[in-house]
C-alpha cells in the first residue's frame, strides 16, 4: 500500500470509530456495539502506528515516539502525496 492507500485506510477506521462513539453516546449499554467500538479503535491505533513507521509522525504527540520534535520540518500529510 502507497503513503494515500495507507492513510485513506486510516482515515476509514477513524471515521467509523468516531461513528460508532457518537452511537454509544446514545445507547451505552450497547455491549456489541461498544465491542465493535473497542476493535475499531484498537484498528485504528494499529494502522497509525504502522503508517507513521513508514511516513512519520501524523500530530504532534506522535513526534515524541520519534525521539525527535521535527514533525513539523515535514510537508503536511495531505502535501506529502502531492510531492511524492
Amino acid at each position: 500500500m502507497n503513503r494515500q492507500e495507507k492513510l485513506l485506510e486510516l482515515q476509514k477506521y477513524n471515521f467509523a470509530a468516531y461513528d460508532m462513539l457518537l452511537y454509544l453516546d446514545t445507547h451505552p449499554d450497547d455491549k456489541k456495539g461498544f465491542m465493535m467500538f473497542k476493535e475499531l479503535v484498537e484498528k485504528f491505533k494499529k494502522l497509525k502506528r504502522e503508517y507513521e513507521e513508514a511516513f512519520g509522525p501524523l500530530e504532534a504527540y506522535s513526534a515524541a515516539r520519534f525521539g525527535t520534535f521535527k514533525w513539523l520540518d515535514e510537508p503536511w500529510p495531505w502535501e506529502k502525496e502531492a510531492n511524492a
